[in-house]
């Protein structure tokens, strides 16, 4: 019994989808055609007429051409049928008027929540939850009618003709539908709304410098729409048209209240929640004074309404993406997380040779302090800890020394790629002649050079380092530290021919992650004014001195993004791979200088015949492409949210990327070592 009902249910399933998706013709739609029937037939009627002025798959070659066309055959098929013809207009004329229209002036392709947060859940939801009846609702017979992008391109590309006879359907006497005005004045006035609750709001209004709320622009706009209105129904043409000017030029002033607000974002620090409020706010003012130009018009202008459908329909699509509203709203951020990283990254380009031996011995610095690391990773390995434990103590290890590293101003050569990527895109401006390609195409030989200068130090100096503590304390204790079996795994480990070329990659995903928290970190310590409230903190000022606070202060604001960024790769580096075991996913780190100091460590215990081996030998391999895919998946990962946020053009990208390999072909040496001119 419950089989049988299992396959009925399927099979109407079936039926349904071969029903929605057999084609109908122009001539059984239009036998259809009853004025008489209920709304709710008459929409599907709509639904189905739409379809077939939508199916191109007879036309592939310029699918959006082929609406237009069809809709001139459409009319021609009219013309010749006088009967028919009153028939189509009088069914879309009734339907026209028994739908409400106020929630599509004003809502359609608009951020129906207050924050992004709960836009992104409204959306993703939506997408599992059955689709809203039509009802009578012109919102969603238009969401339904128009559901794809290239609905955009044909309803613009409509002809005058073809717009007068779609209008004449619906009858060339505007009185006809006297609810589309009232509704449309019923929607400025909630968009108005909006508007001033947005702009008046205390993120909005205190990041306006030096304006009181009665001179801000949105303080007006209420009652000035009021008046406009009231003027407009008394039938006074000259006052209505000088409030219509005066309302006009307040929407104008406060599109740019908004450029001020971005302003100050862009030098005090970004918020997502703010930059969603002044999107929000762009579109209500784009959309008002697309309803007003409509209102103020005195007729139903064809060409806009056919615009107006056009860009409702735009809208919707873009609005209906929970990623693209994140990626439209997370923008600014990305560009503020790039220029704080970009400042980070112009210390590490030695621009000349003094620079570049300096970065050397930075390096040397960070990989001597390193080899401390790797003997104190061993260690807690040797404990038998559980993963929990283990991976908070590995957290430690990694976020401690790599502090250690930058309060001492030495240099770890994987932090560099995120940093140089953003201090590179921070330089593209946007042009494509020659000139500005080779600076940009120099930018990228002092990075490479640097970043190779600075995996040199790291090496050359880890490796000496580790196997020095390695005969200390085997002249103290007659042991090394490494016992055989962990000599022999650490070995395994970096094995070219083995996962720690997947295990690298995921290393390099690492690295690029630290850096966008340590940009974050920095543009929310940018944003909240933490100087500011740290110097002039009664606690503070008491405890430390006014000048004590004030030191703390700025050593905060300069190195924010460093203790964050290095607290976060420990993290991540430390108790994320074991966070990952415990869910069954077996992905692990493989740190260039860290594994370079464990194979290094691990030679004294195997002795020097372990160098002639073909397991030394692959593991050497693997040491070299560990470094190249942490370095290089970190640097491009970077580089193309970079890209990517200040919205540089592919032919541009291409140019660069020529321009790159030419040099290396004409100078390879360049890369690599500096003249000794420069």
């Amino acid at each position: 019994m419950l089989l049988s009902k299992v396959i009925s249910i399927f099979k109407k399933f079936k039926q349904y989808e071969v029903d929605e998706n057999k084609k109908i013709s122009l001539d059984l739609i239009l036998a259809e055609t009853k004025p008489k029937l209920s709304l709710e037939d008459r929409i599907e009627w709509i639904q189905k007429l739409v379809k077939w002025i939508r199916n191109t798959d007879l036309f592939e070659a310029d699918p959006e051409k082929i609406p237009a066309t069809k809709l001139k055959y459409f009319f021609m098929v009219l013309e010749r049928n006088p009967e028919t013809k009153n028939s189509v207009a009088a069914t879309l004329t009734l339907t026209l008027q028994e739908l409400r229209s106020v929630e599509f002036f004003c809502e359609v392709g608009l951020p129906s929540q207050i924050g992004l947060i709960g836009e992104l859940i409204d959306k993703m939801t939506t997408k599992f939850l059955p689709k809203k009846p039509i009802g009578q609702q012109l919102s969603e017979l238009m969401i339904t009618l128009f559901p794809d992008e290239e609905d955009v391109m044909w309803l613009k590309s409509l002809d005058e003709e073809t717009l007068n006879k779609i209008i004449s359907l619906f009858g060339n006497d505007d009185n006809s539908f006297p609810h589309l005005q009232s509704d449309m004045e019923d929607s400025l006035i909630y968009l108005t709304s909006q508007i001033v609750a947005i702009g008046l709001s205390p993120g909005i209004r205190k990041r306006i410098p030096h304006k009181k709320m009665k001179s801000l622009p949105f303080f007006y706009l209420s009652g000035k729409l009021n008046l406009y209105l009231k003027t407009r129904n008394e039938n006074n043409p000259l006052l209505s048209q000088e409030l219509m000017l005066e309302f006009s030029e307040l929407l104008k002033e406060s599109q740019a209240t908004i450029t001020e607000v971005y302003d100050h974002l862009d030098k005090f620090g970004v918020s997502t929640h703010i930059v969603f409020q002044l999107e929000r706010m762009k579109l209500f003012l784009k959309r008002t004074n697309s309803l007003l130009e409509i209102v103020n018009s005195g007729h139903l202008s064809k060409t806009k309404i056919s615009n107006f459908i056009a860009e409702l329909v735009e809208l919707n699509l873009s609005q209906r993406s929970a990623l693209g509203i994140f990626s439209n709203n997370a923008t600014l951020l990305s560009q503020k997380i790039i220029e704080t990283n970009s400042h980070t990254g112009e210390h590490y380009i030695a621009k000349d040779r003094g620079e570049y031996w300096a970065m050397v011995w930075s390096a040397m610095g960070g990989g001597a302090l390193t080899a401390m690391t790797v003997f104190m990773k061993n260690f807690l390995a040797s404990l038998g800890l559980a993963s929990f434990f283990y991976g908070a103590f590995a957290t430690l290890n990694y976020a401690g020394s790599f502090l250690l590293i930058q309060f001492t101003g030495c240099t770890l050569a994987t932090k560099q790629p995120a940093a140089t990527a953003a201090a590179l895109a921070e330089k593209l401006d946007g042009t494509e002649n020659r000139e500005a390609i080779e600076s940009v195409t120099d930018e990228i030989i002092l990075i490479t050079r640097t970043q190779i200068a600075a995996v040199f130090g790291n090496l050359a100096a880890v490796i000496p380092a580790v196997i020095a503590v390695n005969f200390i304390d085997h002249f103290f204790n007659g042991t090394y530290i490494f016992s055989t079996e962990a000599a022999a795994h650490t070995m395994h480990m970096t094995d070219i021919l083995g996962p720690s070329i997947i295990f690298a990659v995921f290393t390099g995903f690492l690295l690029w992650l630290s850096s966008v928290f340590a940009g974050w970190a920095g543009n929310w310590y940018s944003f909240h004014q933490l100087s500011y409230l740290i110097s002039n903190n009664k606690k503070f000022k008491t405890v430390l001195t006014s000048d004590g606070a004030k030191k703390l202060a700025q050593i905060l604001e300069h190195g924010i993004t460093g203790i964050a960024g290095n607290i976060s790769l420990g993290f991540l580096l430390g108790f994320l791979p074991e966070l990952l075991k415990f869910i069954g996913i077996p992905l692990e780190v493989r740190h260039v200088t860290l594994s370079t100091g464990a194979l290094a460590a691990s030679i004294p215990t195997l002795g020097i015949e372990a160098l002639k081996t073909p397991e030394f030998i692959r593991a050497a391999m693997g040491i070299l492409m560990i470094g190249f895919l942490n370095l290089g998946v970190s640097f491009l990962l970077a580089l193309t949210v970079a890209f990517r946020a200040k919205k540089i053009s592919s032919h541009r990208k291409a140019l660069i990327y020529r321009s790159v390999l030419k040099r290396f072909y004409q100078k390879p040496f360049s890369f690599f070592i500096p003249k000794s001119s420069t």
